[in-house]
């Protein structure tokens, strides 16, 4: 019998693989369906404001408390949230959720805006200066006899090379390695504050 083995496909993005494990410390989020609709979306931009009961959720959502006490269960399970141990309590008994990873604020966005974008700048400039170089790798490759032009594979050869930079800052520990959570999925996960005219 011959060899039976298939080699396998690395989407564009890692979120719609099934295989995972290649690129983006944050894809397992989508492959686990851990933010599957609206709803739970909703709940973590009311709690990055900041923490809040399952009452003041309701009430803010328009859902009824046991909706969402299953939505709050199932996001601590995933552990997207996490109980509040600072906020102040009115009740014993009261339970306040807030985001269990980082939430950037506008202002400190700010902070770390220009050393970002000179960085930005940088590796734009090295991508364009070695667009030649790619561009004669294209021509050794059979890409153009299958129809293609070296504009539709440019995106993939930007990922790889942020991918790459990313695969070394991680093996040198610059970067942290995702963290395996309680329901097995591996993730880094974060979110930045927008001004509303930025999500229109």
């Amino acid at each position: 019998m011959g060899n039976t083995s298939r080699n396998h496909l690395n989407f564009a993005c890692e979120c719609v693989s099934a295989k995972g494990g290649y690129s983006d410390p944050w894809a397992a989020i989508a492959q686990n369906n851990l933010l599957p609709d609206g709803t739970k979306e909703k709940i973590l931009n009311l709690v990055a404001e900041k923490p809040k009961t399952i009452a003041q959720l309701a009430k803010s959502l328009k859902l009824s408390q046991p909706s969402v006490h299953t939505h709050i269960n199932e996001m601590m399970k995933s552990e997207l949230l996490r109980e509040s141990e600072e906020w102040e309590k009115r009740y014993p008994t009261e339970r306040y959720y807030e985001p269990n990873f980082p939430v950037v604020k506008q202002g400190e966005r700010a902070e770390f805006e220009k050393l970002c974008s000179e960085m930005a700048e940088r590796v734009a400039a090295l991508f364009e200066k070695n667009r030649p170089r790619m561009e004669r790798a294209f021509k050794r490759t059979d890409l153009k006899e299958r129809g293609w032009e070296f504009s539709d594979i440019a995106q993939y050869l930007y990922a790889h090379v942020q991918r790459g930079a990313r695969r070394l800052l991680e093996e040198r520990g610059t970067l942290p390695l995702r963290e395996k959570h309680k329901n097995g999925a591996e993730w880094i996960f974060w979110a930045e504050e927008t001004e509303a005219s930025e999500d229109k």
